[in-house]
Formats: structure tokens, C-alpha cells, sequence
């Protein structure tokens, strides 16, 4: 959906309720979901702001004691600490108000547990607290002490899963990507040691824009579009003229007037010279004698010692 469309359908359904649709009811009504919002918007109250629907308050209008107590009542009604989806599921408010006051939805609990503890409202919250506190306690027996100094907390051992032991190749993407977001992380990972420098990345068209450098201390900005497939750029329906490199995991448009990167042919050339360097040092062993040392070999002729033990001296 182009961002005209979103914009023309929550006018529409606001004329019908008689009032801004809350998110739920837009998807009930329209075809829209959460990835349209985000590409062109980032958040659903942004959207309802362009608009000029503002009956849920911003950040700046809604007192603290508000957010917490709209937050515990859905906890109460849930009987749960609710996920994103969730909480914007039963609540007049988006997680936004939030997001920016605590940086991460996963700090909310805590900022929430405090405020109860400031403002002498345990009492009235005790069922609330209490699920905070078994959170706590999930995430501090999931985490053991060796996370203590990890900046991710880890999710502990699902049971509906397979568990896998650590990988034998260091790669900050296990797979290839299978979509325009395992692209845009595989191109974070390389860009610095493709000559990128990172300026934007964004959800309107292009992608992103990043400097590289064009003549001996000289850079200029390029405008750059993320694609699994460098065909999608032309199924999206996105302007040439507009963008200056496509970087996409596999190049299938020959006829392409884009210029593009294909993170698959890097990748491949990546692992040849990792190879290739494996079989210098290998081969560099070898010429100086150091390949027993650094792989052991089972010696399976035993003459040496049947003489030895042939011109040993009989003492019994």
C-alpha cells in the first residue's frame, strides 16, 4: 500500500466509527497490517498525526500516572505482562508514549514496578507486581550468572525446538538471507569492509544512503535500495532516477539500469579467500617442517622399534 492509500483508508474508517480507529479496528476494516505502517509512517500514531487525528495523546501530553495505570490495567485484564502486539490489542494507547521513556518495551515492567513503589500504589497494584516479580524471577533463572555481563539477556532453552551447539564458523548471519531484511542485515555486517559509510537508513525509498569514496580522499553520497532479488525493484515499482545502487542478495534482472551489488557473489569470494589463506599457512607449515607439531600423525611402522628393542641387551 503506497502511503496515500493508508492515509485515504484511516480517514475513512475514522468517518465511519465517528472517531480515530484504534489499529485492531483498521485491520478488521482494511487490508492493512503493521508492515505498511512502519515502511511508511514507522508508527501508527505518526500516521494518525499526518491525518490530523489526535485523539491518542503524545508522548509530551500524557502525565506519567496515566501511562502507568493504563499499562497495569491491561496487565490486570491479561492476567499477563502483554507483548507489543498485546498491550496495543487492549489499550487506548500505542507503546510509543513508552518506548520513549523506558528506550526498550522489556524495560517498561521495571519502569512500571518503580512508579508503583514511588507513589504509594503497591497496595492498589499488589496482582500486578506480583506478575512483574515472576517475571523477574523467569528471566534471572533463564540468564545464570555467565550472562551477567552480556548486554542481551538470554531467552532460555525452548522445549519445542531443537538446540544446536556452537557454530564452527564465525558468521554474524548463519543463513542466506530469504528476504529484503536478511539483505539489509547482511549488507550492516559487510559495509565497512566494502567502503561503505552508513549515513540513513529509512523505510521511505531509497533504502538507505551511504558515502563512498570516489577518488583519493574524496566521497560522494549514494542513494541505495535493499532487494533480495534485484528483479523485486522493478516489481516494487520504484524510480530508477531516484536511486544510485541496488544491493541484493542474487542479481536476476540483466537489463537492470540500476547499477547492483549482489551480497551473494561477495559472500562466495569472501569464503575462497578465507580458504585460500587456510591453504598458504597450511602449505607454509609444511615447508618448514611444522606440520607434525600442528597435526599430530599416528606413526603405524613399528621397525624402528622391533631393532631397538633387537640390540637391547637380554637381562633376565
Amino acid at each position: 500500500m503506497t502511503k496515500e492509500e493508508i492515509l485515504t483508508a484511516i480517514r475513512e474508517a475514522a468517518e465511519k466509527l465517528g472517531h480515530p480507529p484504534t489499529f485492531s479496528q483498521l485491520e478488521d476494516m482494511t487490508a492493512m497490517r503493521r508492515r505498511h505502517i512502519r515502511k511508511h509512517f514507522g508508527n501508527y500514531l505518526w500516521a494518525l498525526q499526518e491525518c490530523g487525528l489526535t485523539s491518542r495523546f503524545n508522548s509530551r501530553r500524557i502525565p506519567e500516572e496515566m501511562l502507568f495505570l493504563e499499562w497495569a490495567r491491561v496487565v490486570r485484564k491479561l492476567k499477563k505482562i502483554p507483548s507489543i502486539v498485546e498491550f496495543e490489542g487492549a489499550s487506548q494507547y500505542t507503546v510509543g508514549p513508552y518506548q520513549r521513556r523506558c528506550r526498550h518495551w522489556t524495560k517498561v515492567p521495571e519502569a512500571m514496578r518503580d512508579f508503583a513503589m514511588t507513589h504509594d500504589c503497591e497496595r492498589d497494584w499488589q496482582d500486578v507486581l506480583e506478575l512483574i516479580r515472576l517475571r523477574d524471577e523467569k528471566e534471572l533463572l533463564a540468564t545464570g550468572d555467565k550472562w551477567s555481563s552480556w548486554p542481551l539477556k538470554a531467552l532460555g532453552i525452548r522445549n519445542d525446538r531443537p538446540v544446536y551447539g556452537p557454530a564452527m564458523a564465525a558468521a554474524a548471519l548463519v543463513h542466506e538471507p530469504i528476504n529484503e531484511l536478511g539483505v539489509v542485515f547482511l549488507f550492516g555486517t559487510q559495509a565497512a569492509r566494502l567502503g561503505f559509510m552508513v549515513t540513513l537508513v529509512q523505510a521511505e525509498f531509497p533504502d538507505c544512503e551511504a558515502f563512498v569514496e570516489v577518488a583519493p580522499n574524496r566521497l560522494q553520497r549514494l542513494k541505495i535500495e535493499f532487494e533480495n532479488e534485484s528483479r523485486n525493484f522493478l516489481k516494487h515499482g520504484h524510480d530508477p532516477k531516484g536511486c544510485d545502487l541496488i544491493v541484493c542478495w542474487k542479481h536476476n534482472w540483466p537489463e537492470c539500469p540500476v547499477e547492483v551489488l549482489e551480497l551473494k557473489s561477495i559472500m562466495a569470494n569472501s569464503i575462497l579467500e578465507v580458504d585460500r589463506e587456510i591453504g598458504k599457512f597450511t602449505a607454509e607449515a609444511r615447508r618448514r617442517g611444522e606440520d607434525q607439531k600442528t597435526l599430530p600423525q599416528i606413526n603405524t611402522d613399528d621397525t624402528d622399534l622391533k631393532e631397538k628393542l633387537k640390540d637391547k641387551p637380554n637381562r633376565g
